[in-house]
């Protein structure tokens, strides 16, 4: 809360301006950035696991606060309390806090690590809006003050910054704020005990919170909007002659309101996404990486020994072996990671395999059986299919095939676990004149009611230490609804095994229309 320049330039005040403007000064903080070749060729392995860790805290902290923000119902503390908490720990800050604008003043609405007098202080008075956003003249954006002590406003004493230093123990102050359609929502304050700059990968981080804050408060708006329409809807009801006009107004302001939630919630989506893919990425890309670090140790020492003339048999034969077993884990680590990718990738249902054409179900089922019947080997399990002879369907076969595997492998992981026995029973008959049934039932261990309410959503998974991505139901749910044009359901009880019921039409939609 010192008197400042923007952007983190030390200038003096132009000749002309108030006195205010006078009084800001921020220090220059100068980075070099070598060439991006240099960079690149200074990255260790050890450097690129760094990275990939810190990514994957990123990403993880990025999902949290969407899932708040998700969450929340209108409700903004706990939105800023997570917000405030992972970009302190992520960023380095000592103290961290959220300013709103309040006409030409500004105040401080939430705080995390201050205590105490200066905590009290901050929290009941106001401040000059410009001592907090910098000018209401220029577009705002980030400020960033390397040390308040050693800026001018301190040396002339002004009661805030003073307050900052002494009183807190500020030295370092970095401003970000929260802006929506060019018009400033308000700030995160981030602030330093030492003397210490936030790197330019900090602010960026810095930056993708504020977003996110801007959502959240972007999405209690919209609730509050749409809460005092209700209410309006209620008072207008009594009277009848304004009823009808005030209602289409309410439902077009309603749906327009709904676009943006939804929107809003996508994002919310994209972040979960983005945090099992991380999850899910990172083993084998990790493990891939520390066996190249020990194969390149290695290749150092050997190049070594042959440089020296030192070069033994012995030493030879140890390092081809040494090859062969790193060649193997990375292979298998790759192909982990590979096969991982495909199957995010059909998430979104693959296009190269839609041909749509007329096919018998019972005996495409059979078909598809025919090549998962060896999987059972061993397993004590007993498949029994009965289908409906001359049952044709036009639809896509291949999404049907895939959905019917997906579900048999999902019933042989999870339904007999431990190698308990048990029956799978397919069941393919007509339902009227236009729709084909099909029945999925096992007789294992059954499902509770949470888990059960999640066995569609991306990446959930029971056995995930069993190398399940969580991505099986979640296809076979997206084919049946998207491509398929039917509709699924799911009953199972704890021990009483779990029973999926899935109606198709005879004809599907158009490709076009399966996929709105």
């Amino acid at each position: 809360m010192a008197r400042r320049s923007r952007g983190g330039n030390a200038s003096k005040a132009k000749a002309g301006k108030t006195s205010q403007a006078t009084a800001r000064e921020t220090t220059k903080i100068r980075r070099r950035v070598a060439p991006a070749t240099t960079l690149r060729k200074r990255l260790t392995v050890s450097d690129l696991i760094k990275k990939l860790n810190e990514a994957r805290e990123q990403q993880t902290a990025t999902s949290e606060v969407l899932k708040i923000i998700n969450a929340s119902a209108g409700d903004l503390t706990p939105v800023f309390d997570a917000i405030l908490e992972k970009a302190m720990r992520l960023s380095e800050a000592s103290f961290g806090g959220l300013a709103v604008p309040d006409g030409a003043f500004g105040r401080l609405v939430a705080i995390r690590g201050i205590t105490g007098p200066y905590a009290e202080l901050i929290t009941s008075k106001r401040y000059r809006r410009s001592a907090l956003f910098g000018s209401t003249l220029e577009t705002p954006s980030v400020i960033h003050i390397l040390d308040l002590k050693d800026g001018e406003s301190y040396r002339r004493r002004a009661p805030t910054v003073v307050e900052a230093v002494e009183l807190g123990g500020i030295r370092t102050w970095l401003l970000v704020p929260l802006i929506k359609d060019n018009k400033l929502l308000g700030g995160f304050l981030f602030y330093r005990r030492e003397v210490r700059a936030f790197s330019d990968e900090h602010i960026s981080l810095l930056q993708n919170f504020a977003e996110q804050a801007v959502i959240a408060m972007e999405n209690a708006r919209l609730l509050n909007e749409l809460r005092q329409r209700t209410d309006e809807l209620a008072r207008l009801f009594e009277s009848e002659e304004a009823r009808a006009l005030e209602l289409a107004k309410s439902l077009e302001d309603l749906r327009a309101a709904q676009d943006r939630l939804i929107r809003a919630e996508k994002l919310a989506a994209l972040g979960r996404l983005v945090a099992g893919v991380a999850h899910e990425v990172n083993s084998p890309v990790g493990t891939s990486l520390t066996v190249a670090s020990a194969l390149e140790r290695k290749r150092a020492a050997f190049a070594a020994d042959v440089a020296r003339g030192e070069l033994k048999r012995s030493t030879l034969n140890e390092f081809l072996e040494i090859v062969e077993d790193a060649s193997s884990l990375l292979i298998s680590n790759l192909n982990r990671a590979a096969e991982l990718i495909q199957s995010f990738k059909q998430v979104a249902v693959d296009e190269d395999y839609l041909n749509r054409r007329s096919f018998y179900a019972g005996d495409l089922t059979e078909q598809v059986l025919v090549n998962l019947r060896p999987s059972l080997s061993g397993k004590n399990i007993v498949l029994n299919v009965e289908w409906q002879p001359d049952l044709e369907m036009n639809s896509y076969p291949g999404p049907y095939g895939q959905a019917l595997t997906n579900l048999f492998l999902n019933a042989v992981m999870h339904a007999f676990p431990d190698g308990k026995g048990g029956e799978i029973d397919i069941k393919v008959r007509a339902s009227g004149s236009d729709q084909v049934e099909i029945l999925f039932s096992d007789n294992g261990r059954g499902m509770s009611a949470e888990v059960m309410r999640q066995a569609f959503n991306p990446f959930f998974t029971t056995r995930r230490e069993s190398g399940s991505t969580g991505l099986g139901l979640h296809i076979v749910h997206n084919i049946v609804t998207n491509r398929l044009g039917g509709q699924l359901n799911v009953d199972s009880t704890p021990g009483g095994g779990t029973r999926i019921q899935i109606v198709l039409p005879v004809t599907a939609p158009a490709r076009h229309a399966a996929e709105e």
